[in-house]
């Protein structure tokens, strides 16, 4: 037997209450006299001498006591676990991730996993679950039958990002059928963590793949320049052939050689503007990997610069290739216009949702204490993986004067003494804090300077960002209640609003995306994620290959509702003795008749 709310059984204490209150309660027996004169100092004399009596027989204290207890094992939630009717309950956790397209393994790892899986689903006795392992792990559906069970993993369908295994048997682990255990099948082609009690169906023979690892254009003198990283994951060399397009104008193609676990980057010069294509061949067993994109000449970033005016910082935005408009003070309109909104040094007002550069100020409803200021920091250190800080060095900086920040949240790019430079996104912004006013440092005659500008401009309107598949996607909602997502393929999606911003949880397919937000629209290029290149199959050992012990399916039955029941009758019991046993007193039939 189990107990739902085991601290309830406490109460128990409280029968000998109820025991010791009816020792004390006094019984009396109706006696008809002429007088009760004489029965005063013989009633003090009893009641100062009379000991505790003895617990008597009493079918009324039995049947309170009852009630009590049945009560009390009722408010402690009791159960018992009786062997099921049907067989075991199963989840089946199905890998969707990028690796699973991989022909190897004939049609392609993921449908060798769906006939294993069907299969397994045959063979069950009991109910079915089916977990997909993606970038973002759900329950496709809950315990149900096998027909049901196997509708659903027809609907499967792969991605092009990686998954997230390791949550998803976490979350299988977690459910329960009818109050028991049920088994856990995995189907994967990479396991990195063996957990108990899990059963793995592992598929993929070969390690062999070169894959496009990332695309990114940066600016040069002459113009733009494309960038391809191309990385060999096999432990043999390769030999691919590169093809470089704009708009499918076809601008680089050569052969590169690739040593084993070797990545090589190839520049390529880009005029013009459009979608960038790069595509290696011939394609391998992974072929959703072998192409990338990019996204060059996208409208200008519209940047509303308010506060006291700062022609050098103006300069940098409109280097970087943005339209800057300049204000004394917020306007609603323009607020919901721009891309981006600089503060400099103005007085802390609450930000409404979107992007954010604020210079020697704050706001109130960022998670950011200010205490006074600091007189020449020191930069002992800088983020080397945020986006922002990029190529950014900061050695040759200095600063006279900053604010004193403590952040309550989001992080630290660049600090000293205190934080100096801060970024934050969450509730619908996306900001950035420099502690310190561009005059009061010599940050704008430092080649970083430029460098912290493009970057930053990159970060806080999301133009330019290098996404990978998998990855989520937000976008300041600037007002709009609604905007439309369309797909590499096609797709449409209808997003809304909510805390003020788009969320698209996870990009699972690589290629453009279009964002269409009011009268504007917004492209990004995702690419495959580096860390899918690896596609060698990765076994657990033995022990964890082989079944799982056999457990007998078992299901839970609460005893509270029929506990509640009795205590009731119980009740009803006791008040029906209890008025039976009643004797009303009457009133003398006849009176003392007085002769004179």
């Amino acid at each position: 037997m189990t107990f739902g709310a085991p601290a309830a059984l406490w109460f128990l204490a409280v029968l000998p209450v109820i025991v010791l209150l009816h020792l004390l309660r006094a019984r009396r027996h109706q006696v008809r006299i002429s007088s009760v004169l004489l029965w005063q100092r013989a009633r003090e004399d009893v009641h100062a001498h009379a000991p505790l009596r003895r617990v008597q027989r009493s079918l009324l204290l039995l049947l309170q006591l009852l009630a009590a207890s049945a009560l009390i094992l009722a408010l402690a939630r009791p159960g018992v676990m009786l062997p099921s009717a049907g067989g075991q309950a199963t989840v089946l956790v199905i890998d969707v991730s990028v690796r699973m397209q991989a022909t190897d393994v004939a049609p392609s790892r993921f449908e060798a996993a769906r006939a294993e899986a069907a299969a397994e689903i045959a063979r069950s006795r009991g109910p079915d679950m089916l977990v997909r392992a993606g970038p973002q792990p759900s329950a496709v559906t809950g315990f149900v039958s096998r027909a049901a069970a196997r509708d659903a993993l027809a609907s499967l369908v792969v991605t092009d990002a990686p998954s997230q295994l390791d949550r998803a048997v976490t979350f299988a682990l977690g459910q329960r059928a009818d109050g028991g255990r049920p088994r856990v099948v995995v189907f994967s082609d990479h396991v990195a963590t063996e957990s108990p009690n899990v059963e793995y169906r592992v598929v993929g023979q070969s390690d062999r793949n070169v894959a496009i690892t990332a695309v990114r254009v940066e600016p040069t003198p002459g113009g733009m320049e494309a960038i391809v990283q191309v990385h060999n994951a096999s432990k043999t060399a390769a030999r691919v052939s590169l093809t470089v397009s704009l708009d499918g104008n076809q601008i680089l193609s050569r052969v590169v050689d690739l040593p084993p676990a070797t990545t090589v980057a190839i520049p390529a010069p880009v005029r013009g503007h459009g979608v960038l294509r790069a595509r290696i061949d011939p394609h391998d067993v992974l072929s959703a990997d072998d192409t990338g994109y990019a996204v060059i000449g996208e409208a200008p970033m519209r940047v509303l610069m308010i506060g006291a005016r700062d022609r050098s910082l103006e300069a940098a935005f409109q280097a970087a290739g943005a339209d800057v408009t300049v204000a004394r003070a917020s306007d609603a309109a323009l607020l919901a216009e721009a891309d981006l909104v600089v503060l400099n040094r103005t007085t802390p007002v609450n930000l409404p949702p979107g992007n954010y550069l604020l210079l020697a100020t704050t706001a109130p409803n960022l998670p950011l204490d200010i205490d006074g200021a600091v007189v020449f920091p020191h930069i002992l250190r800088w983020s080397r993986s945020h986006p922002v800080m990029r190529f950014v060095d900061l050695r040759e900086v200095r600063i006279a004067r900053t604010m004193a920040m403590h952040p309550r949240g989001g992080e630290a790019l660049a600090e000293g003494e205190v934080p100096l430079i801060w970024a934050y996104e969450g509730g619908g912004l996306r900001a950035m804090v420099w502690g310190f006013a561009l005059p009061e440092s010599d940050l704008v005659v430092q080649s970083a300077f430029p460098i912290l500008v493009r970057n930053t401009l990159a970060w806080l309107t999301g133009s330019g960002s290098v996404y990978e598949a998998g990855q989520p996607w937000i976008v300041p909602a600037r007002g709009q209640s609604e905007a439309m997502l369309l797909g590499p393929d096609g797709t449409q999606h209808v997003l809304a609003a909510r805390g003020g911003q788009f969320v698209v949880p996870a990009l699972e397919r690589v290629g453009i995306y279009t964002l269409q937000v009011g009268g504007r629209s917004h492209r990004i290029a995702v690419n495959p994620a580096p860390s899918a290149a690896d596609i060698t199959p990765v076994r657990p050992s033995l022990a964890q290959l082989s079944a799982a012990p056999v457990v007998v399916s078992q299901r839970g039955i609460g005893l509270a509702p029929a506990l509640l029941i009795a205590t009731l009758l119980v009740l009803l019991a006791e008040w029906m003795l209890w008025l039976r046993r009643l004797v009303p007193l009457r009133p003398a039939v006849s009176r003392p008749v007085i002769r004179r």
